[in-house]
């Protein structure tokens, strides 16, 4: 009786230490994706090529296979393409009242804002002067406050009021909760979105300040590409993927970690690799990793790869794309669960028998993820991310530290027994 406790108690301590340096790994990338050298993994100080580097160089300590196909690239792992990108790599600078507010927490400026320098005055927009016409808008900056214009006026009337004052310098729109902050393609009118609890402290808008740089370039970025071959079936693959970029940096000093979008995800696919990468968990498939560039951008790294393909796309089984994997205290989300039933009952099945998360929701189609075009050539896919926990999206806050991990170990559980049940 003691002999088979003692096995017991040993298999268990080896489990929950494979376990606890899954989560180990998980926190190292996690917080090297995250930190100032990867500049937000964005397009100012190749970011995005640093961050690339640093996950090829852990493709190739955990023994995944280059595509034969990037002979000619900089890094065999690479799939390299370019686009058009605005970036923001010099000044940023703004004062209202001559009050000097802070880039990321203060105030965002919009992703496709081009270079603006000077100091001009506000005219406030609200409920009661809407539509005036007497109003001069010409090279001043209008303040656009929403609070009580609905429904008496509809988003779409702001919206129509906005493009059609092309002669004001720019626009200031009041943000009640939080600064989010995207990636655009083009140069135009400076936006500029500052907090509610911000404006109350300055007082009445008079004049703005601004010294902002933008830089509308063609950027190279790549796709990191790599894979294990199958022990059986190996012309036949399971794909994992996810996106490695994030927004980078608005000015020289302030960067956005993206520590759940999607250090998060990157982490998780690497432990997927580093499972099946190990001899006794050769895969019967083939299995394709793939971290996409520009997906903050437009999904512009799966784009590019579904229309260059490295491998035929009717050879994949199943494709699983992972993203915001840093919570999970209110379980799973799955796109396209409800388009590919059969699979998600599966996955499902899987989660209640081991009772693994607190639940597993199903989606429709969406195209907000590097699952999207995939589905579109006839792939089936499932884009998963992880609910509940801390709200930080898009904005200085979704940083490594304080990121909870509360459903890592069971979430890659999960995915690893939904892989192996193909």
């Amino acid at each position: 009786m003691k002999s088979k406790l003692a096995c017991l108690l040993l298999l268990l301590t080896v489990s929950i230490s494979a376990n606890s340096q899954d989560s180990i790994y998980a926190r190292k990338v996690i917080e090297n994706l995250t930190s100032k050298k990867f500049s937000g993994r964005g397009y100012v100080n190749n970011g995005d090529k640093l961050a690339a580097n640093f996950i090829a160089n852990e493709y190739k300590q955990i023994g995944l296979l280059p595509t034969s196909e990037n002979s000619n690239s900089t890094n065999p792992y690479f799939q390299e393409f370019t686009f058009l990108v605005n970036t923001f790599p010099g000044s940023m600078k703004i004062k209202i009242n001559d009050e000097k507010l802070i880039p990321g927490s203060d105030f965002i400026i919009e992703a496709d804002c081009k270079s603006i320098k000077g100091k001009f005055e506000i005219v406030t927009i609200d409920k009661n002067n809407f539509n005036q016409s007497k109003i001069d808008y010409k090279n001043k900056f209008i303040l656009v406050d929403t609070v009580g214009c609905y429904p008496s006026i509809s988003k779409e009337e702001i919206a129509g009021f906005v493009k059609s004052n092309s002669n004001a310098a720019g626009y200031i729109f009041i943000e009640e909760k939080k600064l989010t902050w995207s990636v655009a393609q083009k140069s135009s009118q400076p936006e500029i979105r500052i907090l509610r609890t911000v404006i109350s402290k300055v007082g009445k808008l008079n004049s703005i300040q601004l010294n902002i740089q933008s830089e509308l370039k063609m950027h190279s970025t790549q796709n990191v590409v790599g894979s294990i071959k199958g022990t059986s079936k190996s012309d036949t693959m399971l794909v994992v993927t996810a996106h490695y970029d994030h927004l980078g940096k608005m000015g020289k000093k302030t960067y956005f970690p993206g520590a759940n979008d999607n250090a998060s995800g990157i982490s998780m696919l690497l432990n997927l690799a580093k499972h099946y990468s190990k001899t006794e968990n050769k895969p019967k498939y083939s299995i394709l990793f793939i971290c996409f560039a520009g997906e903050e951008a437009g999904l512009l790294g799966s784009e590019y790869y579904t229309e260059h393909p490295m491998f035929p796309l009717n050879k994949i089984k199943f494709l699983l794309n992972l993203d915001l994997l840093g919570t999970g205290d209110e379980g799973m989300m799955v796109v396209n669960g409800s388009v590919f039933e059969n699979e998600w009952n599966k996955l499902d099945s899987i989660n209640s028998t081991m009772q693994l998360l607190p639940k597993i929701g199903k989606r429709g189609k969406a195209h907000n993820s590097d699952h999207y075009y995939f589905t579109e050539k006839g792939v089936p896919s499932f884009f998963c991310y992880t609910l509940g926990g801390r709200t930080a999206y898009h904005d200085i806050y979704d940083i490594a530290d304080g990121l909870p991990l509360t459903k890592y170990k069971e979430s890659f559980i999960l995915l690893k027994n939904f892989l192996n049940s193909f």
